[in-house]
């Protein structure tokens, strides 16, 4: 019956990701003596009525997600038959291969607890199989899921900014960065950015980062004159934002970058930290800088080190 039954996985080696030959015996009977984890063959199933291919899935991934997994993530599976559980706990694998307990809170759920947090930062593959309470051979389920290493939050607390534009696949890879430390930034795209990726403000605001202006073609304002500085302001991008940040920094004596924007309803937005990521500074050095200091950190969405930096912090 279902309950509080448990049994510890003896971490060995890598094993393959297929089935054990489970054999014919008496699946309905009650929870059989724990098994030892080995290496399993080719999954078999043998005897019971024939599969419906019109039914529900035999078994899914309740949890952790396939993306962005904490590291200590329990992984729970639900059948879609009440399960002879030692058929499913002879069947069970997760590779790598780590400690853990196996729990029925149910007889249609199996949840794994690893005895200590996920060692491997990347993918983990689990399959089980077995037989249902009626005697069906249930088919093989095969899930993925990876898990990410969080770092511990900075005493110095932060803003990542981002400008600019970049590559498609370097934007992608800040912003899968960003979701893996579950941080949100401030963006400020160009207007020839939100022109040319017309994907990126949208995937920006739906991740839950903030888009604000940046110009039209990040031209140097303080040489415009006080119509071109305003056409450049207001051809820019900005989503309910009403930060500006003026390309390169660059201000006039006269005022005239900050009064024009004043008049548009928008705030200067500087820095305190400059990464000159642009350029091919190391992450080691970036993620230094920010630490020392904190505040507003300038980057880019181009920089060659950016992405490891993120996952550093």
């Amino acid at each position: 019956m279902a309950g509080a039954w448990r049994r510890r996985l003896q971490a060995s080696r890598l094993v393959a990701l297929a089935v054990l030959c489970l054999g014919v015996g008496s699946p309905a009977a009650a929870t059989p003596a724990p098994v030892a984890l080995r290496p399993f063959v080719q999954a078999q199933l043998f005897s019971g009525p024939p599969r419906s291919r019109d039914r529900e899935p035999d078994v899914r991934l309740v949890e952790p997600p396939p993306q962005h997994a904490p590291i200590d993530a329990v992984v729970r599976l639900q059948f879609s038959r009440r399960m002879a559980m030692g058929s499913v706990l002879r069947s069970f694998r997760i590779d790598p291969a780590i400690d853990g307990v196996l729990e029925w809170p149910d007889d249609r759920t199996l949840v794994f607890r690893p005895l200590l947090p996920l060692a491997y930062q990347g993918t983990y593959r689990v399959s089980v199989a077995g037989f249902s309470r009626g005697g069906e051979a249930m088919a093989l389920g095969t899930f993925a899921f990876a898990t990410v290493w969080r770092p511990p939050v900075l005493a110095v607390p932060f803003t990542l900014t981002f400008d600019d534009c970049g590559p498609p696949d370097a934007i992608r890879g800040i912003l899968s960065a960003l979701a893996d430390r579950s941080l949100h930034a401030i963006f400020f795209p160009t207007g020839q950015c939100r022109d040319q990726l017309p994907w990126l403000v949208p995937a920006l605001l739906a991740a839950g980062h903030r888009v604000c202006n940046h110009t039209y073609s990040h031209a140097d304002l303080s040489r415009l004159s006080a119509a071109a500085i305003r056409s450049e302001i207001e051809r820019g991008v900005a989503v309910g934002c009403d930060l500006f940040r003026p390309p390169y920094g660059a201000m006039d004596r006269g005022g005239r970058v900050a009064g024009v924007a004043a008049s548009l309803g928008y705030r200067l937005q500087l820095w305190d930290v400059d990464t000159r990521d642009w350029a091919g500074t190391p992450a080691d050095v970036m993620v230094a800088m920010i630490r020392a200091r904190g505040g507003v950190v300038l980057m880019h969405m181009q920089g060659p080190h950016t992405v490891e930096a993120i996952r550093t912090l």
